[in-house]
């Protein structure tokens, strides 16, 4: 379409070829491909499509209906009430019916019934067949289409904050009008009424909205009209759901239906799926084991990046070109349906996090299409197979990045592993980390800062954790002999101070033990990362882990542990570095190695046990520090007037032998005065 200057100095709208031809001055053109009247059945998406029958002209526009499976019948009956209505009018107006290819009963039996957390029905039964409808004739591309909708402020909060006009809101490809946002419920009645168009008898049965037959946000009185109004339309969701709950051995059956207690399903655990995905390592090996794949991971590699790959039979291996680097990777199949994949020093966190999207899509997609409209390019085709046009593909990974893990269906069906000590652990930081001029307030007057300091209850409640956890106080908040000595110190020895929090958080802390056996030295990473990984690692709802990820990143922008220690360098407060902390003290060393000793039970150990890959915890873990800087400043320890370890370094040894009579706080008071 074009805006154009006719001869009157006024401005109008007509269709580019149109304006071409009779040589019109075009002042500005739409990259609209198609125009469309989203119709749900509803009161406000049939005031909409009126108010666009009345300014478009009726072939510059079409009107689409998705069936989902779930539609009241009154609104099938509408779809068709409201299509002889307008052809009256307009014969030469378009409408258009959408489906999944599956029934939604099917779904749930694969992916799991729809609920408060996995609402994955409006993405594969609604939206998908709706946008994959409006692909452009002879290509496999995306259509860029203006839809018309009918949102309101008055719905909901959340519609309240939505503009007018939104520019890919939901897809890139879409821009969604809502020219009656601020219209209320009774202007669009007033209007229905005034221009007589057909109403939806589920409204004059008490419905306030008009929406699915059963759904996981439903109020109550919506569920009493349906159950009293469409009993037998209704009876094949309910006897799914009988059935579902009874092969899953729910108490309480008849409760658990009634009061719709099957809305709350927050993982994949009981729904019986044999798909099983587990990451064993992630740095600087990535490893994945995969059992019951519903594809393999060739199938979807090619969107990652440019790969070559040989081999025969369940033997394979080969490169990916990724960020202008190489990474080998070898793929052993033990059946068709099992696998393990190994990408090989690999350092750069991006990869990896869109690597567990190529294994999870491989290993739960089922031609669902919930991502095929996510493609600008039209590579990407998902039934009724799988199909990548290399040729088309430029990388952009949006299939990859539109929902959790990748996959709708993934995220439906992954089940929680983790421990509850882990999710319990990591839970009671909330959202705040340990601030620098929180620890300086609370060093200066440990006694009375509980009752005058300036902090909010849940900032405090997380400065209490994390001073539990630097293991400064005990829970009643009393000073412990490692608080005592920081309140002495606080004013010669801060740098050091910090370094010995930060070697106690190793062992007391859950986070902070995760995050220096998950990130290594020398390694990028992004809250979105370290996000994904502890989504995998713990236990516990997605918001309390990922509020505690964040809880905890604050550690690096707001205290030394991020640019002093080296944990999280940013230059933008969003790319974070991971370095080595060569600058450690000698004391913090001499602190540290007995720190692990004494969590061993041993007196004797050597350098290279801490370089070991299944060692957790010590100077190496801590700080990434070389075998230059350790070996350095053991000899410093050993030739000390006061020495509290003796080192053997030469002749190849590498040696420690600690003092049996001394702890890790007697570290402290032999060496600093």
């Amino acid at each position: 379409m074009a805006i154009v200057r006719e001869d009157c100095d006024s401005f109008e709208i007509m269709p580019l070829d149109t304006a071409e031809k009779q040589g019109k001055k075009v002042f500005h053109t739409t990259k609209i491909d198609k125009f469309l009247a989203s119709f749900s059945g509803g009161k406000d998406s049939q005031v909409v499509l009126d108010l666009c029958t009345r300014a478009i002209p009726s072939t510059e526009f079409e009107v689409i209906y998705s069936d989902t499976g779930y539609e009241l019948p009154p609104s099938l009956n509408l779809y068709q009430q409201v299509q002889d209505h307008y052809h009256k009018l307009f014969p030469d107006l378009k409408f258009s019916l959408t489906r999944n290819h599956e029934s939604v009963l099917n779904y749930w039996d694969k992916i799991g019934t729809p609920s408060d957390k996995h609402r994955w029905c409006c993405s594969i039964m609604k939206t998908a067949p709706l946008y994959r409808s409006l692909k452009i004739e002879g290509t496999n591309k995306q259509a860029k289409a203006l839809a018309f909708e009918g949102v309101r402020a008055e719905e909901s909060v959340m519609r309240s904050n939505y503009e007018r006009i939104g520019k890919g809101v939901k897809h890139d490809t879409v821009i969604n009008a809502r020219p009656i946002l601020n219209w209320n419920t009774t202007e669009i009645f007033l209007y229905l009424f005034a221009h007589d168009l057909p109403l939806n008898e589920a409204y004059r049965f008490g419905k306030p909205r008009v929406g699915c037959l059963i759904c996981p946000f439903s109020s109550p009185w919506d569920d009493m009209i349906v159950n009293k109004r469409y009993k037998q339309d209704l009876k094949p969701f309910l006897s799914r759901l009988v059935n579902i709950s009874k092969q899953r051995h729910i108490p309480n059956l008849e409760e658990y239906i009634k009061e719709h207690k099957w809305k709350l399903r927050a993982s994949g655990n009981d729904i019986g799926s044999k798909t099983k995905v587990l990451f064993p390592k992630q740095f600087p090996t990535f490893v994945a084991n995969v059992s019951n794949a519903q594809k393999t991971i060739e199938h979807w590699l090619p969107v990652l990046c440019e790969y070559n790959i040989m081999g025969e039979g369940n033997k394979k291996f080969g490169e990916l070109r990724f960020d202008k680097t190489v990474y080998r990777f070898d793929i052993t199949y033990n059946t068709e349906h099992d696998y393990t994949f190994i990408l090989h020093e690999v350092q750069n966190p991006k990869l990896v996090q869109l690597i567990k999207r190529i294994i999870y899509k491989s290993a739960f997609c089922i031609n669902c299409e919930g991502c095929e409209v996510e493609c600008p390019t039209g590579a990407l085709s998902v039934y009724p197979e799988i199909k990548i046009d290399k040729s088309k593909c430029i990388h952009c990974h949006k299939c990859l990045l539109f929902h959790d893990q990748g996959c709708i269906v993934a995220n439906s069906l992954i089940m929680t592993t983790s421990t509850n000590t882990k999710g319990g652990g990591i839970s009671k930081i909330g959202t705040f980390g340990i601030h620098s001029e929180w620890l300086q307030e609370f060093l200066s007057d440990p006694d009375g800062f509980w009752t005058s300091n300036s902090l909010g209850n849940k900032q405090e409640q997380s400065f209490k954790a994390w001073l539990i956890d630097a293991e400064m106080i005990d829970q009643k908040k009393n000073l412990t002999p490692f608080g005592d000595f920081c309140t002495k110190h606080r004013e010669n020895e801060l740098d050091l101070i910090w370094e010995l929090i930060w070697i106690n958080f190793a062992y007391s802390s859950v986070l902070t033990n995760w995050f220096i056996n998950t990130i290594n030295p020398d390694q990028q990473f992004t809250k979105a990362l370290l996000d994904e990984l502890a989504l995998n690692e713990f236990d516990g709802t997605k918001s309390t882990i990922t509020y505690a990820i964040g809880g905890f990143m604050q550690i690096f922008k707001y205290s030394p542990i991020g640019d002093f220690l080296s944990q999280g360098q940013s230059h933008d407060g969003k790319n974070f570095f991971r370095g080595r902390h060569e600058g450690l003290s000698e004391v913090a060393l001499a602190y540290s190695i007995y720190k692990y000793a004494t969590s061993k039970g041993i007196r004797s150990l050597r350098i290279s046990d801490f370089y070991v890959e299944d060692c957790q915890t010590g100077p190496v873990k801590e700080f990434a520090i070389s075998k230059l800087t350790f070996t350095k400043l053991l000899r410093q320890l050993n030739s000390a007037s006061n020495r509290v370890l003796i080192a053997e370094l030469n002749m190849g040894l590498d040696s420690i032998t600690l003092r049996e009579d001394l702890s890790s706080m007697d570290i402290l008071k032999q060496l600093v005065l």
